[in-house]
């Protein structure tokens, strides 16, 4: 049984955390969602609910789907770990990356990474919040209460497109700033000849070992000849 270092007892809490976080704001979503159709779905029974059941509905939610994601990359980044020591080593030098980055750069680059589920996510609360807003007036038909939350989606649209550009400009000041990468190949070969001088030096402390027994038994041979 491998004994984990504190390197990687670090990586794997900030991996899980991370997923953690995830299932967080997924679950957020699910736990809101749930929560306004049955505010405006199914009014007279939400009204008869009591704040406990209320709260339940946003955190039973919320924290079933962040517990299960939680889990879920413990299981990943373990699988990953075991998969090769190339594997292995590739993950804690990527966390090592992370450790060194300041606060805003961690930020940025968990913004960039998940940047197309957040657009996708916010562009289609962006749908529902604009029909909520226009749906107030009471003035307007349905045909222009249309277009008119059709005139704030695509303004939010091209909001989360000029944020998209920035974050996609800042990981690239963020890579720039970081030194060169070692090319994928030369790690390999590096880990190999690692690999290799491990080997020869098995071997040797085998070879030896065996020398120490044999010369061990030819003296114990020895005495009990003399003995004789």
């Amino acid at each position: 049984m491998k004994i984990l270092t504190k390197e990687e007892k670090q990586a794997h809490i900030s991996h899980v955390l991370a997923e953690g976080a995830k299932g967080i704001a997924y679950g957020g979503v699910v736990a809101f969602g749930l929560f306004s159709y049955l505010k405006h779905r199914h009014p007279l029974r939400f009204k008869k609910m009591n704040a406990s059941v209320k709260s339940a509905i946003m955190i039973m939610p919320t924290i079933g789907v962040a517990a299960f994601f939680a889990d879920q990359g413990s299981w990943e980044f373990d699988k990953m770990m075991h998969q090769s020591e190339y594997q292995e080593a590739k993950l804690l030098e990527e966390f090592r990356q992370w450790n060194n980055m300041s606060m805003s750069d961690k930020i940025f680059t968990s913004l960039n990474s998940n940047k197309y589920p957040i657009i996708i996510s916010a562009w289609a609360a962006s749908l529902y919040g604009s029909w909520v807003l226009v749906n107030k007036d009471k003035i307007m038909t349905t045909a222009q209460k249309a277009v008119q939350a059709r005139m704030y989606a695509q303004g939010i649209t091209i909001i989360l497109l000029l944020g998209t550009i920035v974050l996609s400009m800042r990981d690239a000041e963020i890579k720039k700033s970081q030194p060169a990468p070692m090319p994928e190949w030369k790690k390999v070969l590096l880990q190999q000849e690692e690999a290799d001088k491990r080997a020869l030096e098995e071997f040797r402390l085998k070879k030896e070992a065996e020398k120490a027994a044999a010369a061990a038994a030819a003296a114990a041979t020895t005495v009990t000849a003399k003995q004789d």
